[in-house]
């Protein structure tokens, strides 16, 4: 396989993977509300939102400045 073929492939299971790591986030914040409370897991449940974007937001930040580079 060329480099970009393995690239596009890399892309796709990185994509399943945050897929499937996004599901057991939703499962794990259900169990919380159960044990903790609602009111305490909502807001727990937005800072992490709130990091996540961010996170993604850096990551395709330095992912186009390495493009262009």
């Amino acid at each position: 396989m060329d480099d970009d073929a393995l690239q596009a492939r890399l892309r796709r299971i990185e994509r399943r993977q945050n897929i499937v790591l996004a599901l057991l986030v939703v499962l794990y914040l259900v169990a919380a509300a159960e044990l903790f409370g609602y009111w305490v897991t909502t807001v727990v449940a937005t800072a992490l939102a709130l990091v996540g974007f961010a996170y993604v937001v850096v990551s395709r930040r330095r992912r186009r400045d390495a493009v262009e580079a």
